[in-house]
């Protein structure tokens, strides 16, 4: 019995550590098309995980939700940080937050805050539009 509940235990690491690897390695994509889209330059080709908790998904099952934060640059000097939200292995939010861009963005199409859903249209839903089945 010992050694079924350890083989558990170490499953259950094993798939979250595996699972959080290609969590990280979606947000580096996402973060680098986001860093293109607004004409910045994506820095050290890498994201830092610095939140993890359960959520319920847009299909209400409960997933991992994770933040990772990135560094990107304007001007190739100064970095600024930039802010990616997953809901389980899909975008839920990426935040490139930064006066200057938002300066620039004015005059264009592009919007400092970014809010991408993969799997329908890059249109904000809101909360109720998340579980049409649940009242709030």
């Amino acid at each position: 019995m010992d050694v079924l509940l350890w083989l558990t235990l170490l499953f259950l690491l094993l798939y979250y550590w595996f699972d959080t690897a290609r969590a990280k390695e979606a947000a580096v994509v996402y973060g680098k098309k986001a860093c293109h889209d607004m004409s910045v330059q994506f820095l050290d080709d890498s994201v830092v995980r610095y939140r993890t908790r359960f959520r319920r998904g847009y299909s209400g099952q409960m997933v991992f939700e994770r933040f990772f934060k990135f560094e990107y640059t304007l001007n190739g000097q100064d970095r600024v940080q930039g802010f990616i939200q997953m809901l389980g292995k899909q975008l839920k939010q990426i935040d490139i937050d930064d006066p200057e861009i938002k300066q620039r963005s004015d005059n264009s199409q592009h919007s400092p805050r970014l809010f991408l859903h993969t799997e329908e249209s890059h249109a904000v839903r809101s909360r109720a539009e998340e579980r049409p089945d649940r009242i709030h």
